[in-house]
């Protein structure tokens, strides 16, 4: 009885073993986290934030009271009439700014700059998002491309057997098994040169991961259906794009700090008013002195004429400013070309996926059928080794295909505002800037108008 439990026993503890385990696939969601968490792009994403905090916050300083306290000793080289050679006092002094025009445009700049940080922090994440999820399908291909190296060399290998066999019983030439052969070592160098680009590009994905990658990587298979399904009417989608692009939304912002900046200089024709209080105080005063006394002043200061500074620096602003608002309404007419552009190019790519699949079943039937007349002494080596090429190439052609697809699938999401996947928009995306409503990267695009995302809000201060 023991000798029946003990086996089983380790079975059981075999099969629980974590290392005994079929290794998990690592899927692309997966990556996408990781590199949001690992890459130090990522990380620099809240650091260019808390910097336009702090310009906020010393922009706010402009409006806020300033409180300074000093003290002074004096050293006589000869004594005075009370026989003392140092005397000693302190000044406590309150300013506040009650009028200062300048401020106002200022602030009012430094709010849509730390605005146009937040919405590019949020497009930072979602590019570097995009770049893994290229680098994983990229991964992905090159393994596939791999096996179909691998399956290549088999048929070689299985066709050498079979044709020096026949050669050595007469039913063929010698030169059949050179052929067989020369396509042998055909497929043994393709293996090769495609396992050094599989380890590339584990390596790339691994440094956008922030860790090492091991396979086997996970299809995307939600990504190729919804490459396959996609349709919709450009115009729809360019009116939601442009309301969901964090980066557009960061340029707009960057626009109108440039707008409040060459209204500043306007501002300087005003007037500036303060208020001083300061409070003197003398430890050990003279017999003619008071121990403390307040003064309250108020200062009245008006530049009338500054060499024409203000007015330079108005011209200089207000031609970066129209040159920022000229890149906007650039940026708004490229979002509807690439929106545009990447439609028609996923259609192209989704007909060439769908003919390089009916182009390897053509070619997978030829290198079979070709096999059995080879066997039947119907077809000769050359026909055969062709055959085994061809079906190679378009197992070849049909990842690459699938590859271009996805990827055109990805450039259209990143068009649309979207992020790389289907979901976990917290994930690739980042979250919104004063919760405003931030760029989904949950919905897929959408192919009926009832479907198309609302318009989000443009995040207030």
């Amino acid at each position: 009885m023991r000798r029946k439990t003990v086996p089983l026993v380790i079975a059981l503890l075999l099969g629980t073993c974590p290392s005994a385990r079929a290794q998990e696939a690592f899927r692309m969601e997966t990556a996408i986290r990781l590199a949001l968490e690992n890459n130090e792009r990522a990380k620099k994403v809240p650091l260019r934030v808390e910097v336009a905090e702090g310009q906020l916050e010393r922009a706010r300083s402009a409006f806020l009271p300033t409180l300074t306290a000093g003290g002074t000793t004096q050293i006589k080289l000869q004594e005075d009439q009370t026989n003392r050679r140092t005397s000693t006092n302190g000044t406590i002094t309150l300013s506040q700014p009650i009028l200062n025009p300048s401020a106002f445009p200022q602030y009012a700049q430094q709010k849509h700059s730390r605005e146009a940080e937040k919405w590019g922090s949020v497009q930072d994440r979602r590019t570097l998002a995009f770049d893994t999820a290229r680098a994983y399908l990229l991964a992905l291909t090159q393994e596939r491309v791999l096996d179909a190296a691998k399956r290549r060399l088999e048929r070689a290998r299985a066709n050498l057997t079979d044709t020096e066999a026949r050669a050595a019983a007469g039913l063929t030439s010698t030169n059949d098994a050179t052929r067989s052969q020369i396509e042998l070592a055909t497929a043994a160098q393709q293996v090769a040169q495609n396992e050094g680009r599989v380890q590339n590009a584990y390596l790339n994905l691994g440094f956008l991961v922030g860790r090492r990658v091991d396979p086997p990587l996970a299809p995307p298979d939600r990504t190729t259906n919804a490459a396959q399904n996609f349709d919709s009417n450009p115009d729809q989608q360019v009116r939601a794009a442009l309301d969901r692009r964090p980066d557009l939304r960061s340029t707009h912002e960057r626009t109108e700090s440039l707008n409040a900046s060459a209204r500043e200089p306007l501002y300087r024709l005003a007037p500036t008013l303060s208020a001083n209080a300061t409070v003197r105080l003398v430890p050990d005063p003279l017999p003619s002195q008071v121990s403390h006394d307040e003064t309250v002043t108020l200062n009245l200061g008006w530049q009338i004429f500054d060499a024409g500074v203000r007015y330079a620096d108005r011209r200089t602003r207000l031609a970066q400013a129209q040159s920022q608002a000229l890149d906007e309404s650039l940026l708004r007419r490229s979002i509807d070309n690439d929106i545009r552009v990447a439609l028609t190019t996923l259609r192209a790519a989704r007909e060439s996926f769908r003919i390089a699949g009916e182009a390897l079943n053509a070619a997978t039937r030829s290198q079979e059928e070709t096999n059995i007349l080879y066997r039947q002494g119907l077809a000769k080596a050359i026909e055969l080794t062709d055959a085994t090429q061809q079906r190679f190439d378009s197992e070849v052609t049909l990842a690459s295909a699938r590859l271009t697809m996805q990827q055109q699938y990805l450039e259209l999401r990143f068009a649309l505002g979207f992020g790389p996947i289907d979901e976990g928009d917290a994930q690739t995306t980042g979250a919104p800037p004063n919760g405003a409503s931030a760029p989904t990267s949950t919905q897929a695009p959408s192919a009926s108008p009832s479907d198309t995302p609302a318009p989000a809000e443009r995040p207030t201060p």
